[in-house]
């Protein structure tokens, strides 16, 4: 029986990196592989709840915020800035979780890592000399990274250097030394869970394959909850969600614009408050507005006419799978990158939660400075939301546009392609 340690990004709160190795795990099992993860933080349980080992590292990193207070909009560059982050504050930290992580391929003995955008899969794939998947987004490709694509990046920001904390423990162990975070997401085999539309690469990028969104299949997702059936069918549904880290942005105020907006209209809303909130904590909404704790968030999307979310990647592909266009407020620079992708492809809208100008928040780390830029605050109103949505439903090409990229999405396999790629390396 085969084996597949899988390594997601767990440190940002969301859960898209998790999620499509939870869709791949499932995939791999059912073809008799036997799978375990390396993980901690907020979705540590619900990959235990599946039935899946996890190995916890002894000592996680902590997300740690550069500013007292959130702000509504961060801005950075690259992937260099999840380096910081993430923890890597300096080479004695590289080893230590580099040791750990072995210490894990030690015990359960893969035949294969799978990493998403973690960083040092790659890393642990060639000190135990082992095949390498990397699930990676265009904008994190190393052969060509480009977070920040549909315009220049504000003048002001200032990227974390790598090198003096990455490179003098590779050099210690005869690896390639790196000149950016994306040079860690090298492997034997990297698979874009896209379509070409939405993650543009060059051509024949040697061992890339494109395999389509991975999504599970069936699971709770997919289940329509009893609600539904209270739903009028000859009113049109709007789907609110942002996310598991979505900060101001996913805040009491943006509840109660999102009420302001709709309440007197035609609209059905379903609004996703995520755990941070308690719908009993909010105002009593209006009649046609439903807050919820917990969506089954395909289930709800298919149904839906317009989607509003934050941007995260695994919405997005679950709009696309759906054919569902959407309005995109998004809370950081790589969910506007997202959200531009669906902007570009005449299937979404994007909204920025604030026009104030950015600030300036210098940072230190083990490779000096940094500087990251940020919205301190949100000035969004109810009528640019509703206006935004209007827009959206009343225009068919928004739909017309989502309903193209569904199809070009069909023609992929997802998971299922995703472990037949996997298993030419252990063949």
């Amino acid at each position: 029986m085969p084996k597949a340690l899988l390594f997601p990004s767990y440190l940002g709160s969301g859960f898209g990196h998790v999620g499509r190795c939870l869709a791949l795990a499932g995939e791999l099992a059912a073809q008799g592989w036997e799978v375990a993860f390396v993980l901690a933080g907020p979705h540590l349980a619900r990959v235990r709840q599946a039935g899946y080992p996890v190995y916890e590292p002894k000592k996680p990193f902590r997300p740690r915020s550069e500013t007292k207070e959130g702000p509504a909009f961060t801005i950075f560059s690259d992937m260099n800035f999840q380096l910081v982050r993430d923890g890597f504050r300096n080479p004695r930290v590289v080893r230590a979780t580099v040791e750990e992580g072995l210490r894990f391929v030690e015990h359960f003995k893969p035949d294969v890592l799978v990493g998403d955008t973690w960083p040092l899969t790659s890393v642990l794939g060639r000190r135990a000399g082992l095949p390498v998947v990397q699930i990676i987004k265009s904008v994190v490709h190393p052969a060509q990274p480009n977070l920040i694509w549909w315009e220049p990046p504000p003048p002001g920001l200032l990227s974390p250097d790598p090198r003096p904390v990455f490179n003098p423990v590779l050099r210690r162990w005869r690896l390639p030394e790196i000149n950016r975070a994306e040079d860690l997401l090298t492997g034997d085999l990297l698979l874009v869970p896209s379509i070409p539309e939405l993650d543009p690469l060059p051509p024949d990028l040697p061992d890339t394959h494109y395999v389509g969104a991975l999504i599970a299949s069936a699971g709770p997702s997919t289940q329509e909850p009893p609600w539904f059936a209270t739903l009028d069918a000859s009113r049109p549904l709007l789907y609110v969600t942002i996310g598991g880290g979505a900060g101001p942005v996913g805040s009491r105020r943006f509840f109660a614009l999102v009420t302001e907006a709709f309440a007197d209209s035609v609209w059905q809303v379903i609004v996703s408050t995520g755990t941070r909130f308690s719908p009993a904590d909010l105002p009593v909404p209006p009649p046609n507005v439903r807050f919820e704790p917990w969506v089954p968030g395909l289930a709800v999307i298919a149904r839906s006419d317009v989607v509003m979310f934050h941007g995260g990647y695994g919405t997005t592909m679950e709009c696309v799978r759906c054919g569902v266009p959407s309005v995109v407020v998004p809370f950081h620079s790589e969910q506007e990158s997202n959200g531009r992708r669906l902007e570009a492809s005449g299937a979404g809208l994007v909204l920025l939660p604030s026009s104030i100008p950015p600030r300036a928040v210098p940072g230190r780390w083990g490779g000096g400075k940094f500087v990251t830029l940020v919205r301190p605050f949100s000035d969004l109103t109810a009528s640019q939301l509703r206006q935004a949505v209007e827009e959206v439903w009343s225009q068919a090409s928004y739909r017309q546009n989502a309903e193209r990229l569904r199809d070009e999405l069909a023609r992929y396999g997802g998971p299922g392609q995703a472990a037949e790629l996997i298993m030419t390396l252990v063949t």
